[in-house]
């Protein structure tokens, strides 16, 4: 009961905190409600059953037109947005024809609800203190939750220790690769005591990471650290070498005997087959997936199509209670949305990643400030994490989680700032200037966010 009550104090503090002026304490409010989902907390049966993140992000937008940012509100500005928009757009015209509206609807309200997000996030972080405080939130947000989950493990592989109806392993571990890749970015920011706590909360959620079990994740982690070495942010490259080799050895530190038996398992056997029947029911998924596709290519047949469809093109012995869901997120959104849908969600997805190769400071790095640094390895950062979270996708589908949202609003933020003080707006944070907004020193055209023609694409990496 003391926790309940204490859960009230901080959600309600954090609202009317953010409803006297300061908008960005609603979004804490809304990863604080997202983290420590009541409904499912063994303390929150003390509490009502409501949608506390939904309401957080209904408030919030409410109080960020009411204390709009200087240079006014954006939406459609980002090319992102316009991605999504026309993908909600779809989404809820679906509804005219999918088999089952009752499910579709589900992720009608979902959609909806991201819309919002890259909204608020898109127009609250004005300054590098909100920058950082964003995934600050995100990365102690997630070790309590892991924290929560170990607490709660009772062997095995971590289970449904979840947001709202309780993430399996592989979601779980999912979320987790992505705010350990987010998180670690912060860490190449110049060292300040900021830097202890979030290291420990990094090295808590790889602990809940390694205790999934999940492959998909473990893979997509060790996958993006390579890739990483391809980008890496200007004047960074020792301390990335650093925290490179420290990550290497707290994985090894952390690869139990199961984990290795769970890879080993995804050998074939002497017959060409897949020794673990998990494995290889990916293989036999996709494969129908492929057929329920075929049947409707171009609009889909609606939200968890797989499910549904999946009694009449998937064997019996690969199913779960006479059915089975989707666990490929491209197989997923191909089935469900058809080519059209699929076309505009991963335009948004890759729109993002080509910021990452389409700007880059003119100055040296010991010439840049430390704003400047802050943006650009957190858009290297926020850029890896979408491609470690898109790559934990082909594994298991994570259609319905957030992360990969919240960094699609995240990501051409910082894009867009750094290419205003590339063409010569003030370098500073606009808080050392007591300006909450991140272009007022060039008009609206000067920062349009078209895709730079190809001859004139600069690298924002040191290779």
């Amino acid at each position: 009961m003391v926790t309940a009550i204490l859960y009230l104090i901080v959600y309600f503090g954090g609202l009317i905190k953010a409803m006297m002026g300061k908008p960005v304490w609603g979004l804490y409010i809304y990863f604080f409600s997202f983290y420590f989902h009541a409904p499912t907390m063994w303390w929150g049966q003390a509490l009502p059953n409501l949608r506390w993140s939904l309401i957080a992000a209904i408030i919030t937008m409410v109080t960020l037109f009411i204390y709009p940012p200087k240079r006014g509100l954006r939406f459609f500005h980002y090319r992102e947005n316009r991605f999504l928009a026309a993908f909600a757009f779809l989404v809820i015209a679906q509804l005219t024809w999918v088999r089952a509206p009752a499910f579709h609807m589900e992720y009608v309200i979902l959609i909806v609800k991201f819309i919002i997000l890259i909204f608020l996030i898109q127009n609250i972080l004005v300054s590098a203190k909100e920058i950082k405080g964003f995934v600050w939130a995100n990365v102690f947000g997630c070790a309590y939750f892991a924290y929560y989950a170990m607490s709660m493990h009772n062997g095995g592989r971590m289970e449904n220790y979840g947001v709202g109806s309780g993430w399996d392993s592989n979601l779980a571990g999912q979320h987790f690769a992505a705010m350990i890749i987010l998180g670690g970015y912060l860490l190449l920011e110049k060292l300040n005591k900021t830097h202890a706590f979030v290291a420990a909360g990094i090295g808590v959620i790889m602990m809940g990471l390694f205790m999934t079990e999940s492959r998909s994740a473990i893979i997509a982690v060790g996958g993006t650290g390579v890739i990483a070495t391809f980008f890496v942010p200007q004047g960074k490259r020792k301390k990335l070498a650093m925290f490179g080799v420290l990550a290497i050895v707290a994985g090894a530190s952390l690869m139990g005997p199961q984990i290795v038996e769970r890879f080993q398992g995804m050998q074939k056997d002497e017959l060409g087959e897949v020794e673990d029947k998990s494995a290889e029911s990916r293989f036999v998924i996709i494969r129908a997936q492929i057929e329920m596709w075929k049947a409707s290519p171009i609009i889909g047949h609606g939200h968890r199509g797989t499910l549904i469809l999946s009694p009449n093109y998937i064997d019996e012995e690969y199913q779960t209670g006479g059915v089975r869901a989707s666990h490929n997120v491209l197989m997923a959104f191909l089935v469900d949305h058809g080519l059209i849908g699929t076309i505009l969600y991963f335009g948004a997805i890759f729109s993002c990643w080509l910021r990452l190769l389409g700007y880059k400071y003119e100055t040296k790095p010991e010439e840049q400030t430390e704003y400047q640094k802050l943006l650009s390895t957190m858009l290297v950062g926020a850029s890896l994490a979408l491609l470690a979270f898109m790559l934990c996708g082909m594994g298991s589908n994570n259609k319905k989680l957030e992360a990969d949202i919240w960094l699609i609003a995240f990501i051409p933020l910082l894009s867009q700032e750094i290419r205003r003080i590339k063409n010569g707006g003030n370098p500073s944070d606009p808080d050392d200037n007591k300006n909450d907004s991140l272009s007022d020193d060039l008009p609206l055209n000067h920062i349009e966010e078209d895709i730079p023609d190809a001859p004139k694409i600069n690298i924002p990496i040191r290779m």
